[in-house]
């Protein structure tokens, strides 16, 4: 098993960061390029998402804590922002109206969450907590 910890200030930008950690996760863990992309996708997703709404663009920290297990690459999101569950946020609604009529966003976590094979999002210890994970190719399941 690799685990890494990270802690990021929302003040900055920080998807070069999560962009290399998805690339580094999905090259130790022997993802697709497919899942790569969707681990990226959606890891992006979240955190620009805390920094924008969960912070307001005012600043605060993110923590990530990653692994490459035996059936598994995850990452785990943890910030101190109002509770926000990802998964509670269903798009079908607006994509019901008339396109002409459809408002702009709110379609990225959706997409994003859609492209991982599963994740989880809890509310503990006044934290936010979300879960990213995309199972491994047996291939490398099997080699390490």
């Amino acid at each position: 098993m690799i685990t890494c910890r990270l802690r990021l200030d929302c003040g900055g930008m920080v998807s070069d960061v999560v962009a290399e950690l998805a690339r580094s996760l999905a090259e130790q863990g022997g993802l697709t390029p497919s899942q790569a992309y969707g681990l990226r996708l959606a890891l992006d997703e979240i955190t620009t998402n805390i920094a924008q709404h969960g912070y307001a663009g005012a600043g605060g920290i993110v923590d990530l804590l990653a692994g490459v297990e035996p059936g598994e690459v995850w990452v785990r999101v943890e910030d101190d922002a109002p509770p926000f569950d990802p998964r509670d946020h269903d798009p079908a609604p607006r994509l019901a109206a008339h396109p002409h009529l459809r408002p702009e966003g709110g379609y990225g976590l959706f997409l994003a969450l859609d492209k991982l094979d599963d994740f989880a999002y809890d509310h503990v210890g006044g934290r936010n907590r979300n879960t990213l994970i995309m199972h491994r190719p047996v291939a490398d399941q099997e080699a390490g």
